[in-house]
């Protein structure tokens, strides 16, 4: 029984690669937190997140390479903006961090699916990657999920 499951073989996480200036948030410790909830199937074959200033073009939040297997987070779009005082919350940081992770791991498992609209996917399933790493607060998001869901400003 012992050499069965010696045979099989676990998807590994992807090498978190930190290449970004200080921000006043641990961004590699939430991205390891939220892989460490997520079933080793949505991120097999992803081989590393890169944590970065700034993207090449300036147009988001992060982006997903399917050729490379890579995720690129780019910090100071994400975080860089927030006052230290919403930072010290951990809640925000973490939201921000997490729902642009999610964001591009719904890309990465939905690569070779044909899909109509692949950016709205993601923005849809963003929270459902995030949601299982939030520990005793998820009634706390739930929670502000339904508050936002009932606000003026949101879109459907």
């Amino acid at each position: 029984m012992e050499a069965i499951s010696n045979k099989i073989k676990k998807p590994s996480s992807p090498v978190i690669i930190k290449q970004h200036t200080s921000c006043g948030v641990n961004v590699e410790k939430i991205v390891r937190r939220i892989l460490k909830y997520n079933p080793r199937e949505y991120v097999e074959g992803l081989k590393e997140i890169a944590l970065l200033d700034e993207g090449p073009n300036k147009r988001g939040f992060s982006s997903y390479w399917k050729e490379k297997g890579r995720i690129e987070l780019y910090v100071k779009d994400i975080v860089g903006w927030q006052p230290w005082i919403i930072k010290k919350t951990f809640v925000f940081p973490y939201l921000s961090v997490g729902l642009a992770l999610g964001h591009e791991i719904d890309h990465h498992v939905c690569r070779n699916q044909m899909l109509h609209d692949k950016e709205n996917h993601a923005e849809c399933n963003a929270y459902k990657y995030v949601y299982p790493s939030f520990g005793i607060f998820k009634p706390l998001v739930k929670l502000l999920g339904l508050f936002l869901q009932k606000s003026p400003w949101n879109i459907p």
